[in-house]
């Protein structure tokens, strides 16, 4: 079954027996907003959107699981930022509260300061009532409906296990951690800026599952996770959250956005995943 909030998110409900397994992918959205501006051309900014891991991961609910995904660009708003990282240079001061700049010093905050490759994105700044209202149409309902799924599976489990799911470039941009280098087919995080989102054991766990498939898989580098995962990942509480990225190159045309012959291999590989998650929770 799938519950939708029209423009904000789809909800894939479990189509068996469900376990504590949440995947969210807050970054596929495609569905931009009439008010949107920008003065860089259109596959600059589409360039950003993780494409196709929703379809990548949606058969989550076949092996359990619940599935959120985000229908709005994150280059309109983004849901794996802070209400408060956001670049002062962006926004017309003053602001009511004290601003939080973290991601955003590298430009890619709450509101997107550059795209992956340094193009400035705002063709003016932004008022504190603009971003309230992007923040209440889009950012606060996908956080209400995400805790909201994680809080009953924990209710009901105990414990749950969640995966915020993205993409990545093949090599890595001037704007982020790795510029010029070579990356690998996975990356899972659960660093955020020193505070650990789930167990040693659990990460190292998945990233196990996709390296006994033939995959490389990275563990914090040159991602560590957002803040979908500091906010929800607490693994004394019982909530194991971690970052999983995917290398764009195994499985799309980053100059096409068309998807290539390596999309099939990637989402068998993230079926055999899920299907040994399930099976592993299933067991305990």
């Amino acid at each position: 079954m799938v519950y939708v909030e029209q423009g904000i998110f789809y909800r894939y409900e479990p189509e068996v027996s469900p376990v504590p397994l949440v995947v969210d992918v807050s970054r596929s959205g495609r569905e931009y907003p009439t008010d949107m501006r920008t003065n860089v051309p259109f596959n600059a900014i589409h360039d950003n959107v993780s494409m196709y891991v929703d379809e990548i991961w949606a058969d989550t609910p076949r092996y359990g699981g619940t599935m959120l995904y985000a229908l709005f660009p994150h280059m309109y708003i983004d849901a794996n930022r802070h209400e408060l990282d956001i670049d002062p240079e962006l926004v017309v001061l003053p602001w009511p509260v004290p601003l939080e700049p973290t991601v955003s010093k590298r430009g890619l905050g709450l509101i997107k300061a550059k795209s992956r490759y340094g193009e400035p994105v705002q063709e003016r700044k932004l008022t504190y009532d603009e971003i309230e209202d992007r923040l209440n149409r889009y950012h606060r309902p996908y956080h209400r409906e995400l805790g909201a799924i994680i809080d009953r599976a924990k209710s009901g489990f105990g414990k749950v296990y969640h995966l915020s799911c993205h993409c990545m470039s093949a090599i890595g941009a001037p704007t982020h951690p790795d510029p010029g280098q070579e990356r690998p087919d996975f990356c899972v995080g659960n660093n955020i800026r020193g505070t650990e989102s789930s167990s040693p054991e659990f990460i190292e766990y998945v990233a196990g599952l996709f390296r006994e498939q033939g995959f490389s898989c990275t563990v914090n580098f040159p991602y560590g996770g957002g803040e979908i995962n500091r906010r929800y990942g607490n693994p004394e509480g019982g909530i194991e959250s971690i970052l999983v990225e995917i290398n764009k190159k195994k499985f799309m045309d980053v100059k096409t956005f068309r998807k290539n012959e390596g999309f099939d291999e990637i989402k068998n590989a993230v079926n055999n995943v899920l299907k040994t998650l399930s099976n592993d929770l299933r067991s305990k």
